[in-house]
């Protein structure tokens, strides 16, 4: 990179300044010009002489311009933004193009330049890419609370993303088509079969409601699976480690949650109905209550220097990770006299685990119409929560659970990268397709 110190020092360049911020762009020139022949690659001088080369129409000037600032050492987003801006004005789309994707791939969170890559794919034919580009750049920058209104979005860039916005909410089938073809081409077709039923169930492409009235996946309905309401805990490589870890993880619990009151509710009631909406029951404060270790897939630091022995074995056994969705694990906390009401979960793609750590009698769980399962203090248990179930804790004292999402066992490794991918995908769209923060923020496709 170039010393800009003697620039800036020179006299002659606060004068070219002066004459470029008064208009007189041939003057300016001539000094930013007598300037670079000793500073040679100075990329200020570039930039200055490139907007200048722009404003009088020459582009494949101010291309070449622009293009020293990186030989020069310069490469940062505004420069690749204003490079790729003159390539395409002076009819280089190709080298436009590949000027944004270095930016995205040197900075995947930068939504101003996934938009400006969209906009040059649509130019150059590439309606599906160009899809793909609009796609993370609006969820990027919903992330970060923007693009939403007019006072979100930059006045310069409104019309491009109002643009973006529509061809996201326009092509949604065609996007995820696109993902479903990237995955057969990565782990094969035969071993994609079944996430294409599931996909094509999603999007309504036939009727993908299980046989079973009593399972009703609030999200996805993963065909082929073992149709069964309870699963076998040791099907899970890890179950034996977890279940090992029974004493060092009931002795944090019972300290984590000893203000149990004061603990989150799992989850909270509506803003516009009744209380008691998902837990009732006949107990002076019934409630259902979680130390979270996971939410939404967000890890609690906090929670977990908390109980660290139990954060060490959660993160040493293979979670659901899926961005913005899962895992969700925590110290369930059901108090006396509470009533979990029937409701199914969002996909069989995972399965409940609890390790039972305080169990009074009184207390158990129902798989509506397959049977009672009654909590035993160490042993684990497993289960399908896509089939209509319900809890309760008919005693005096408070029941305590570790609780936890787990994926499948029956999904192979391949569709359990490409549920991944099919949900953060879905997920995105969802945020990208909302029209205000507020829904955005409560759209996640696998939350309770």
């Amino acid at each position: 990179m170039v010393d800009a110190a003697p620039l800036q020092a020179d006299p002659r360049w606060r004068r070219a300044l002066e004459l470029d911020a008064q208009g007189q762009a041939l003057s300016a020139e001539a000094q930013y010009a007598a300037l670079l022949r000793e500073h040679a690659g100075e990329p200020q001088l570039l930039r200055r002489m490139a907007r200048l080369a722009m404003q009088r129409g020459d582009a494949a000037r101010a291309a070449s311009l622009m293009l020293g600032c990186r030989r020069g050492g310069e490469d940062d987003d505004s420069i690749a933004i204003e490079t790729a801006h003159a390539l395409a004005e002076a009819g280089r789309p190709v080298d436009a193009e590949a000027e944004l994707e270095r930016l995205v791939q040197r900075e995947p969170d930068h939504a101003l330049g996934w938009l400006l890559l969209g906009r040059l794919r649509e130019g150059n034919g590439a309606a599906l890419a160009a899809l793909a580009a609009w796609f993370q750049a609006v969820v990027l920058a919903r992330q970060m609370g923007r693009w939403f209104d007019a006072s979100t979005t930059p006045r310069t860039w409104a019309p491009l993303v109002a643009h973006a916005l529509e061809r996201v909410r326009a092509g949604q089938r065609e996007l995820l088509m696109e993902v479903l073809s990237e995955l057969q081409t990565a782990y094969g077709a035969s071993d994609m079969r079944r996430v294409e039923k599931a996909l094509r169930g999603w999007l309504r492409e036939f009727d993908a409601t299980p046989a079973d009235p009593r399972q009703r996946p609030r999200f996805l309905y993963f065909p082929d699976l073992p149709n069964t309401a309870y699963h076998d805990p040791m099907l899970q490589p890890w179950a034996a480690r977890l279940r090992d870890a029974f004493p060092v993880i009931r002795e944090e619990a019972l300290v984590a949650t000893r203000a149990e009151r004061e603990l989150p509710d799992f989850i909270a009631p509506p803003r516009n109905g009744p209380k008691d909406t998902f837990v009732g029951g006949d107990g002076p404060e019934p409630s259902w209550k979680a130390f979270f270790f996971y939410r939404h897939g967000e890890r609690y630091d906090a929670n977990h220097e908390r109980a660290p022995r139990t954060s060490a074995v959660l993160e040493s056994i293979e979670l659901c990770r899926i961005r913005d969705e899962a895992p969700e694990i925590l110290f369930s906390v059901l108090r006396p006299g509470s009533h979990i009401k029937p409701h199914h979960g969002v996909s069989n793609v995972r399965l409940v685990m609890h390790l039972p750590l305080v169990v009074p009698p009184g207390c158990a769980l129902r798989v509506i119409d397959h049977g009672d399962h009654e909590w035993q203090e160490g042993r684990l248990m497993m289960f399908d929560d896509t089939y209509l179930h319900e809890a309760w804790n008919r005693s005096e004292r408070t029941r305590l659970i570790l609780l936890m999402d787990c994926w499948n066992p029956h999904l192979h490794a391949s569709e359990k990268a490409a549920v991944k991918r099919v949900v953060e995908t879905i997920s995105g769209l969802r945020l990208a397709t909302h029209h205000d923060a507020a829904a955005a923020a409560g759209g996640r496709v696998m939350q309770e």
